[in-house]
């Protein structure tokens, strides 16, 4: 397995623990007790309909600690589930991808704090990329995230993860984020068929997408050639002209077929 540099590597593990704990909600004593009786039901159902091996984890990403990762974990990656932590994760993804993967971490997080509130649960976030198991063997593992808890004050405060090898379908290509709306039928948000309520030209349907995707005003400038303050002035005249106030009102709008 290749190495990086001790603080290229804290480096790393230090940015996906922040945003894992990146306005999220601690749970008390009692919470994290709780023994998840309903994981084997679902992990029986989903067996029968897996294109892969699969197992599950659920994150506090608070404290960035795994509470739970079932035991297919260590079939399929040969990592013992009680050894699973941020420094285990880092190291695990091949070092081609990583720098995709902690990107996508942080537009996970940028989306979860521009959507109202109450509907985090109500969305999926997936994308594949490959690791490396403890024998240095590559797998393409295909990763379905989304908060499955919120606290008191509406902040994530613990995340379930499906992590399925389609290493027998694809191996490579550059990770990229799906988001999806669980809620209303699995409807990927960034399919450019999907119809919204919003009135949009082309550009600022371009930069909603962008958007959805948790890039800041900065990044979509960069990526589809505008100044900061031009994207920044789109931005506000999509909000006025649609008569929301904020970004998540905007996004509840957009996802409403």
């Amino acid at each position: 397995m290749k190495k990086l540099s001790q603080k290229s590597f804290e480096e790393h593990v230090n940015t996906v623990k922040k945003f894992w704990s990146k306005n999220t909600e601690k749970r008390i004593n009692s919470e994290e007790n709780n023994n998840f009786k309903t994981i084997d039901d679902f992990q029986r159902i989903y067996g029968c309909l897996s294109i892969g091996e699969y197992f599950i984890y659920i994150i506090n990403p608070n404290k960035g600690t795994f509470e739970y990762v079932s035991p297919q974990a260590e079939v399929i990656l040969g990592y013992p589930a009680n050894e699973y932590s941020a420094e285990l994760c880092v190291q695990m993804v091949h070092p081609k991808d990583l720098e995709y993967v902690i990107d996508i971490q942080q537009k996970i997080a940028n989306f979860s704090m521009e959507i109202i509130p109450e509907e985090r649960v109500n969305y999926k976030f997936t994308y594949d990329f490959r690791v490396l198991d403890n024998n240095d063997n590559i797998h393409q593992i295909h990763l379905q995230h989304f908060f499955y808890e919120l606290g008191k004050n509406l902040l994530p405060n613990r995340v379930i993860c499906l992590a399925t090898d389609i290493t027998q379908l694809k191996v490579g290509g550059i990770p990229k984020m799906l988001v999806y709306d669980i809620k209303n039928g699995l409807n990927n948000l960034l399919n450019p068929k999907v119809n919204s309520t919003l009135h949009l030209t082309k550009k600022e349907n371009e930069i909603i997408e962008y958007l959805i995707k948790g890039y800041t005003s900065q990044d979509i400038a960069n990526a589809i050639g505008l100044s900061k303050h031009t994207v920044d002035t789109h931005r506000r005249n999509i909000l006025k002209k649609n008569n929301c106030s904020n970004t998540s009102e905007l996004f509840s709008l957009y996802f409403k077929k």
